[in-house]
């Protein structure tokens, strides 16, 4: 069977009016949130079989799935910050910047396992799906890598990075963990300079507080 759209030809039929198109992607938009690019060694996503370990993944709206990006990823960092999060309640996760406050601090110094992340936060564009994401390094082994990404931020300009993954073990367990190396090739997609700017002042202004939980579809009956 092919692929290729077929017209269906129905006579007299109405064309759809720009007006109703413009709404239909008003409505269409997914939530207001920056997606996010994570490392993923074990976890959920792996025990569902919806990724392997050792791969980059976007996790989607829902928390059920995830986009597998592949285990080496091309991304061009346009802005960072400190950032701290608080995940131990799913249905009040906390978020700060401000490293100096009293939160983050507490964030920082939670004990390991308890749902406490802190490190730095960058605004980067990942090369095969042209798109904006925030990829936070909020552990150990993410924070001693993550100062090899500082180079390739603006300055002026940005310059490409790429970001594989290996495995680290010790005695008692193992663990994948980012590397980050110089990317030669450049990009060709992308959002616009508008879009980028717009992108990198909503990063940078976030104020933190708590954070949207990203909505599961909802699972009561409708009124018929």
């Amino acid at each position: 069977m092919s692929n290729e759209l077929t017209t269906f030809h129905v006579d007299n039929l109405p064309a759809m009016s720009q007006e109703m198109f413009g709404q239909l992607a008003e409505v269409s938009k997914g939530g207001d949130f920056l997606p996010r690019i994570q490392l993923v060694t074990k976890g959920k996503y792996v025990d569902t079989g919806k990724i392997a370990p050792g791969r980059w993944g976007v996790p989607q709206p829902g928390g059920e799935d995830i986009v597998d990006l592949g285990a080496t990823i091309d991304v061009v960092p346009f802005a960072a910050r400190p950032k701290a999060l608080d995940v131990s309640d799913k249905n009040a996760i906390i978020s700060n910047y401000d490293l100096n406050s009293p939160e983050f601090q507490r964030i920082k110094n939670a004990p390991k396992n308890t749902g406490c992340m802190w490190g730095p936060s960058f605004l980067v564009l990942e090369r095969n799906t042209g798109r904006l994401y925030e990829l936070f390094f909020g552990n150990a082994s993410g924070r001693s890598e993550a100062g090899k990404l500082r180079p390739f931020l603006p300055n002026p300009n940005p310059s490409p990075a790429t970001l594989s993954i290996r495995y680290k073990k010790t005695p008692d367990y193992g663990w994948h963990v980012p590397v980050v190396t110089k990317c030669s090739e450049p990009f060709s997609n992308g959002p616009s300079g508008p879009e980028i700017l717009a992108a990198i002042s909503k990063f940078m202004t976030e104020e933190g507080g708590l954070e949207k939980v990203e909505e599961e579809a909802p699972k009561n009956k409708r009124a018929r």
